[in-house]
């Protein structure tokens, strides 16, 4: 029989006394090859980048909190390859610069396989070049811009690790403007934080609706950093659309609403998802007229869903928002069912199983198309997302029609 000297080398770590010193010796004569258990790590790392810090700070916790859940319930399935899968965080801080550098440590340093993130489109912009440049998998789950497809479409060979697993702007105002036509809106207002995704979705949203009748009554934007509400929820009420659409993913997106139900108590408000999602600050603002919320996925959308927001609610003692923690939910959750179908974390590997599969998540079925991005919009087969209406006792699931 043949005898790996490396094995007894391991084998002797365990044992004491006269055969433990034996094969100490007998492996100083002889070449050793490396414990398989030492020269693999125990476990699989994903780089999970968010801002923590900033005025977006609210959703870049949720986004780990849903990540870690993931990783969680991956765990509990016996992990992938036998091996514990673990996050390691990135705090953004909302920067492109920290975005950058931060994805940057996490592949260099803490040797993670595949990085999830970012939030906000500049930053994700950013770490898009790290995952070219280190040919690592890189799951999109927030950032909304058609910039990050387009570089996929245009620079395939370059960009061919990045997916989307949230909705594009195209996609997201596709979604809305059925929402609108479903509720018969005729003028509308887009206001928000002057942030990338939302200055990008108010021109898309108005490209989609102004063929189908639906006309923009006014548009502005606040500091992010610096809101100054007032000027624009007064002009947003004088113009007298039939709904407020409100593009800020922030906790100034609740400040902006009281201020605006001040003005124009009886003025509907649709925010595009974020923090008008989260059920404690929902509480506190005015429902003297509707308020409704866009999400991925509701608690009652369907069973997965409903059995995620439990899961969630359990975990952190709060319902998810539906988008800044469901999507990075799924992502991590595709990412795993990529690993595993691919038998590799590989990227070589797990490119073309992302390409070519589907896979289940909270939101649905992801299916990918030829620029990386996932399947959603009114079509068939199409992930749709849900429309919300807040209400005293809790938000109903109102569009699409179920």
């Amino acid at each position: 029989m043949k005898v790996n000297p490396g094995s007894l080398l391991c084998l002797s770590r365990l044992l004491i006394g006269p055969a433990a010193l034996f094969l100490y010796l007998f492996s100083s004569v002889f070449p050793v090859t490396p414990c398989v258990a030492a020269s693999r790590p125990d476990t699989l790392k994903i780089g999970v980048l968010a801002p923590l810090s900033g005025p977006y700070a609210a959703g870049g916790t949720s986004f780990v909190q849903a990540a870690t859940l993931a990783v969680e319930q991956a765990n509990a399935e016996g992990g992938v390859f036998g091996r514990q899968v673990a996050i390691a965080v990135g705090d953004t801080q909302g920067r492109v610069d920290v975005a950058k550098a931060e994805a940057l440590r996490l592949v260099s340093r803490e040797k993670v396989s595949a990085l999830v993130g970012a939030y906000l489109s500049e930053e994700t912009i950013g770490v898009m070049e790290i995952a070219a440049a280190h040919r690592t998998v890189l799951l999109v789950p927030v950032a909304a811009t058609a910039e990050i497809t387009d570089k996929v479409r245009r620079e395939y060979e370059r960009y061919r690790y990045v997916f989307r697993v949230g909705y594009s702007l195209p996609q997201w105002a596709e979604m809305i403007a059925a929402f609108l036509s479903d509720r018969k809106v005729r003028r509308y207002a887009f206001v928000g934080a002057g942030i990338r995704w939302n200055r990008e979705l108010g021109e898309t949203l108005g490209r989609i609706l102004v063929p189908r009748g639906i006309t923009p009554a006014y548009g502005a934007f606040y500091s992010p950093g610096n809101p100054a509400f007032d000027p624009v929820a007064v002009a947003a009420a004088a113009a007298s659309p039939d709904i407020v659409i409100l593009a800020d993913p922030g906790r100034n997106s609740v400040s902006f609403l009281k201020r605006l139900r001040e003005v124009a108590p009886a003025l509907p408000v649709l925010s595009v998802g974020g923090a008008l999602g989260d059920a404690r600050l929902a509480a506190s603002i005015p429902l003297s007229a509707p308020v409704y919320v866009q999400a991925a996925a509701w608690r009652g959308v369907s069973p997965a869903a409903t059995a995620y927001a439990e899961r969630y609610e359990y975990r952190y003692g709060a319902p998810p928002v539906g988008y800044s923690d469901t999507l990075p939910y799924d992502a991590v959750a595709v990412l795993v069912a990529a690993w595993r179908k691919a038998g590799s974390v590989d990227s070589a590997m797990v490119v073309p199983v992302l390409e070519r599969d589907a896979f289940f998540g909270v939101a649905g079925m992801y299916r990918f198309d030829a620029a990386h991005q996932a399947r959603w919009g009114t079509g068939p087969g199409a992930l749709q997302g849900s429309f919300v209406l807040w209400e005293r006792d809790g938000a109903r699931i109102v569009f699409p029609p179920r």
